[in-house]
């Protein structure tokens, strides 16, 4: 069975957003050793999962009109009824039964990209089988956090850091 990995980066204080949804600060950390990291992990997966604020932060912010995705199956979980130009699924069910799929069928892992909400909803059903989060040494005070503060205390243990440029990357996995 394949792992659901959720790959993504938050602001030292703990926030993958601005307020707004903005991401704008994480385009100052984009180099050569962050490339490399990203290059490397999504050769290790065939399949992304993400919410639709995600979905549109790619489409209208970090890559309009040039899909970064076309090599991978990509699953967006949204109530909206939406057609989509890059063969994008739109899913409206349970994320669970989606993953729980996804693990028998997929080759390789599974990014789950985010959001935060997509992200509590598969901590809670304990489907995330490991942790990868760069930090980013940027302080934001405020925005949206990578987890949310409903959630309850999850162990984890730490397997794997790397140091890069200018952010530090950490692996974990559930105890």
């Amino acid at each position: 069975m394949k792992e659901l990995v959720l790959y993504i980066a938050q602001s030292l204080d703990g926030y993958i957003a601005r307020t707004n949804e903005s991401i704008d600060w994480l385009l100052l950390f984009d180099d050569e050793s962050t490339a490399e990291r990203y290059n490397l992990f999504m050769d290790t997966i065939d399949t992304i999962v993400m919410g639709y604020s995600t979905y549109r932060q790619v489409t209208e912010e970090l890559s309009v009109d040039n899909w970064p995705y076309n090599d991978k199956k990509v699953y967006v979980l949204t109530h909206r009824e939406l057609v989509n130009p890059y063969g994008v699924q739109f899913v409206h069910g349970d994320v669970s039964e989606l993953i729980k799929s996804l693990k028998q069928s997929t080759e390789k892992n599974i990014w789950l990209v985010g959001g935060s909400k997509i992200i509590e909803q598969c901590m809670r059903a304990k489907l995330i089988d490991r942790y990868i989060i760069t930090i980013i040494p940027t302080i934001l005070s405020e925005g949206i956090p990578l987890f949310e503060k409903t959630l309850k205390s999850t162990p984890l243990r730490q397997i794997k850091t790397v140091q890069l440029k200018n952010c530090v990357e950490c692996e974990y996995i559930n105890v």
